[in-house]
């Protein structure tokens, strides 16, 4: 799935002009993104927040001064990294991943309670077998594949995202999936 770069130029391009309405935008748009990478790597949700909201208090009081970029969902995910990483390496609180019961309560969403509900029940079974999948990775598996295909990362980006080379991301790809799918494979009825 190949992102539509024109739309985050304009959006970008309008933030930093000082449109607050763009500000709100990329900030709903994206802080879902944020706060499961957050999930990532710590399950101290405080930690999360304060970091989402540093991220974007950082990115409101510097926007002027900020460069261009054609990806603000890889630019977001980048700064939010370095957050974390910073506070983690200050805190030594580094905690395995979890996956497992996410409920993000920061969330903004605007579909009313009833659909929410809906959704959520029909989701439980499949969430549940997701979660058991991922388990069986590495941190560094699951981190490469949510950035590859729940965030839609190029391979490029998340080489820089993780500080590694094209080949160590393609190696650490092909052994999560080579998991995943053995298990898969195990699970299904006969």
């Amino acid at each position: 799935m190949k992102k539509d770069t024109t739309d985050d130029i304009i959006i970008w391009s309008s933030f930093r002009d000082g449109s607050d309405d763009a500000y709100i935008l990329i900030y709903r748009k994206y802080i879902r993104d944020l706060y499961f990478q957050g999930l990532q790597f710590t399950r101290n949700k405080e930690i999360i927040k304060d970091c989402i909201q540093d991220v974007f208090t950082k990115l409101y009081k510097y926007r002027e001064t900020l460069g261009d970029t054609d990806n603000i969902q890889y630019y977001l995910l980048a700064s939010m990294r370095n957050q974390l990483l910073t506070v983690m390496s200050k805190e030594k609180n580094y905690v395995d991943t979890d996956f497992g019961n996410i409920n993000p309560e920061i969330l903004y969403d605007e579909r009313d309670v009833e659909e929410v509900l809906i959704e959520r029940e029909e989701n439980i079974t499949l969430e549940e077998k997701v979660n058991l999948v991922m388990s069986l990775l590495t941190d560094r598996q699951k981190e490469a594949i949510r950035y590859r295909y729940i965030e839609c990362l190029r391979m490029e980006e998340i080489c820089a995202l993780m500080d590694m080379n094209y080949q160590s991301l393609q190696n650490i790809l092909s052994r999560a999936m080579k998991k995943m799918r053995q298990y898969v494979k195990k699970d299904l009825p006969k």
